[in-house]
């Protein structure tokens, strides 16, 4: 049976660690600068090979609202990683919480505002509101000052069900949702979806996804990254354009995830990923 930890303050901070030494401390550290501490951090070790283990035990002995959950669990990955953190914790709101990223000093608070301002005009709904983010070299380094900007997306216009499953602005660490979307993650229907995507997707369908038009975190670009981003050049159409048949092999198998979560067929993918496309290229 998995055990339950009731979080006795408003929003749990989940962060999922994995050979974290290097930055983990600088992570951390952000957090207990935040305008607003009316949270608890959850960690969990994902089968850490380095320093990480004993980076965690030092901080929760310092810091009471500073909790290690699984001490010693096995290696589950970065998805089933956070998942598992939201599984076990209960929690009026959740914020996850990437282990080499730099928070703001007033992300938690002009985030955990936004919610509550939504959810007086839409109660009992699922609600998720997502920041910016400033991408840094690894050694905090600005190479843009904006990431929506940078890649030419203005995430306003992605944020209904049809087109956040084509273009999804949605980043984990960038986020901060209620209890009410935990009602629609679970059970875990897709075993291939990245979270952040998977829980977008769901909040689009049921709920109300709400832009915060500022960056609220500093993004570390680096080698260990799992997922990075694209800027400048990588990103332009005429780059798209030469890669044509790979782009093409790309769309049709994230066409054929989108189907197991019933979609729609690649011709539906087509049509919605040509409009996003437009609205990219044409609309800024």
């Amino acid at each position: 049976m998995n055990v339950t930890y009731k979080n006795t303050k408003n929003i749990a901070i989940l962060l999922a660690a994995y050979n974290a030494e290097k930055y983990l401390a600088e992570q951390i550290d952000s957090l207990l600068t935040q305008t607003n501490s009316d949270w608890t951090l959850y960690i969990r070790n994902d089968g850490s090979k380095d320093n990480t283990s004993k980076i965690i035990s030092d901080y929760c002995e310092k810091y009471s609202n500073i909790i290690e959950i699984d001490k010693g669990g096995i290696n589950l990955g970065c998805r089933n990683n956070f998942f598992r953190l939201l599984e076990v914790v209960d929690s009026e709101y959740y914020m996850f919480c990437d282990a080499d990223d730099v928070w703001l000093p007033n992300k938690i608070e002009i985030s955990f505002n936004r919610v509550l301002e939504l959810e007086i005009k839409y109660p009992n709904i699922p609600i998720l509101a997502h920041s910016d983010a400033i991408i840094c070299d690894n050694k905090l380094n600005v190479i843009s000052e904006s990431f929506w900007k940078s890649t030419g997306i203005n995430p306003e216009k992605f944020v209904k069900y049809n087109y956040i499953c084509i273009c999804c602005t949605v980043g984990g660490a960038k986020s901060i949702f209620n209890k009410k979307v935990k009602e629609f993650i679970f059970p875990l229907e897709n075993n291939t979806l990245i979270f952040d995507y998977w829980i977008a997707i769901k909040v689009a369908k049921h709920g109300i996804i709400s832009v915060i038009d500022i960056p609220l975190i500093k993004y570390r670009q680096h080698e260990n990254n799992l997922l990075g981003v694209t800027v400048g050049k990588g990103n332009s159409f005429l780059n798209k354009l030469r890669n044509a048949k790979s782009l093409f092999k790309q769309y049709r198998e994230e066409s054929n995830k989108l189907k197991t979560i019933g979609y729609g067929s690649f011709t539906k993918y087509l049509f919605y990923k040509a409009i996003v496309i437009y609205k990219i290229r044409f609309q800024k």
